[in-house]
């Protein structure tokens, strides 16, 4: 009895040992499904709902995720007023920001005459008073100009909108609404002068198409546009910076960037940002509006950048 007496004890201590290692284990997974491990390296972002932002939200999310961020991607969610209140209500942590809109936009202030520097700084200041704050700014930007086809360029010797003033006349296509904004026909006569322009509606996606048919002779288009690939067309410079300048920035929650880690985080989007030159993201609109997937467009661009791979200080 004796003998059997010892070996129960000894059977039930193991027993005991055994459910008090579990139930400690239990408590640690417990607490690890709670605060899994990066949790805190989790970031919501939002875009527009057109190519180029969806592709700048794709780029940052692969190479944030080879650094070992997790990124809810909500492409597509509405336009900057939208993100915007999102962003306030917390719902996304940031979003794909245009420097211009933020200032016209979202502050209510004006953008004509500013340069990408002063825009930036503006912008900048005006987000420090909602707690928020941006990344580094893009060098390419995607803003309103004025283009002509390459050879109705030459041959009238345009290079500026201003040269445009020196032409008898000229048929001007755009969007309907441009014709009452500071910020297109108006602006126009009143900056540059150009009440030779006779105005044409043309519906937005349509004003290529109207320049090649010869419908008219100068069309309002974006500097990122994908039809811009190739030598087709003569973007008009705007010296007088009438329509401002439309860098792209990160806008994200100053609260969330301490939790994610400020320094590392946007050394990685910045690195990203200051790799896109004008030609490079023509280039991707230009490869996505063709039908190829915006997630392989940015994969291949961030690899041939040698931008997939964990950052290093100095190296990218």
């Amino acid at each position: 009895m004796s003998r059997l007496r010892t070996v129960l004890t000894a059977t039930t201590l193991a027993l005991i040992l055994v459910v008090a290692t579990a139930c400690g284990n239990a408590v640690n997974e417990e607490g690890a499904s709670q605060q899994p491990q990066g949790a805190a390296l989790r970031i919501r972002l939002g875009t527009q709902d057109f190519p180029e932002a969806k592709i700048m939200g794709e780029l940052w999310r692969q190479a944030l995720a080879v650094n070992g961020y997790t990124v809810d991607l909500q492409k597509g969610v509405g336009p900057a007023a939208e993100l915007d209140k999102l962003l306030q209500e917390h719902k996304i942590d940031g979003h794909v920001a245009y420097t211009g809109t933020v200032l016209s936009v979202v502050a209510g202030q004006p953008v004509s005459g500013l340069d990408p520097e002063a825009t930036y700084a503006r912008a900048r200041d005006f987000y420090r008073t909602r707690n928020m704050s941006m990344s580094a700014m893009t060098p390419f930007e995607n803003k309103d100009a004025i283009a002509t086809t390459r050879t109705y360029a030459q041959a009238n010797q345009l290079s500026s909108v201003a040269d445009l003033k020196k032409l008898t006349t000229f048929r001007l296509g755009a969007r309907p609404e441009f014709q009452d904004l500071h910020l297109g026909l108006q602006g126009l006569v009143e900056v540059y002068g150009l009440s030779n322009a006779g105005f044409v509606p043309v519906p937005v996606g349509q004003q290529y198409a109207a320049l090649d048919s010869g419908a008219v002779d100068a069309v309002d288009a974006f500097t990122t546009d994908p039809q811009l690939v190739g030598d087709d067309y003569e973007v008009l410079a705007d010296p007088e910076l009438l329509f401002g300048s439309q860098n792209v920035v990160m806008t994200v929650d100053s609260g969330k960037l301490e939790v994610v880690g400020e320094e590392k985080f946007l050394a990685v989007v910045d690195a990203v940002n200051r790799s896109l030159t004008q030609k490079s993201i023509v280039d991707l609109n230009a490869a996505v509006t063709s039908g190829q997937p915006d997630v392989e467009v940015a994969r291949r661009y961030l690899r041939d950048a040698g931008l997939l791979q964990p950052y290093r200080s100095g190296g990218n």
